[in-house]
């Protein structure tokens, strides 16, 4: 009995999907009654303990813009710019931030930083088949795919959610 347990939590657990997460947030300001939609950040497909994602905020007082907060997971470091390439076409993302945040407890360790997006852009993630991120910290670069022919992630269907709750 104790096994057939196991074994049930085991496959319970291994049959978790790209596709699960976080839902949006949706508030309105009381600053200007807005809309704000937020959605806490998502990993990429990541091959490393140390990867990246991204969670996103939309203003409806700006309604063709949003936040890309871009994040690495399980570091601590600064994080000098990020680039998102969009089936071939490289996109740099402009800072809304000027410097790093980041976030540690117990367990995990995070930074993180906002960048400027069109919403134009998150659409055309929405519709490729290609899309990787790259940010860059003071060891290097780090890369992960975010959806690649046919690979997806978590990040890339967060972006789905939260393009559904923008448009309604």
């Amino acid at each position: 009995m104790f096994r057939t347990a196991v074994l049930l939590s085991v496959l319970a657990i291994g049959a978790c999907s790209n596709t699960s997460g976080l839902a949006p947030k949706v508030s309105h300001s009381g600053f200007d009654n807005s809309k704000v939609v937020n959605i806490a950040p998502h990993g990429n497909a990541c091959t490393y303990m140390t990867c990246t994602g991204f969670g996103l905020q939309w203003n409806s007082k700006y309604p063709d813009d949003a936040f890309m907060i871009v994040q690495v997971f399980n570091d601590v470091t600064p994080i000098f710019g990020a680039q998102l390439n969009i089936d071939g076409d490289i996109i740099t993302l402009k800072e809304s931030q000027l410097v790093s945040s980041y976030d540690v407890d117990g367990y995990t360790r995070n930074s993180s930083k906002a960048f400027s997006v069109g919403l134009e852009t998150l659409e055309s993630i929405e519709n490729a088949s290609r899309v990787w991120m790259r940010v860059e910290t003071p060891d290097g670069t780090i890369e992960d795919a975010i959806i690649d022919n046919g690979k997806d992630s978590k990040s890339y269907h967060a972006l789905k959610r939260f393009l559904v709750e923008v448009k309604s």
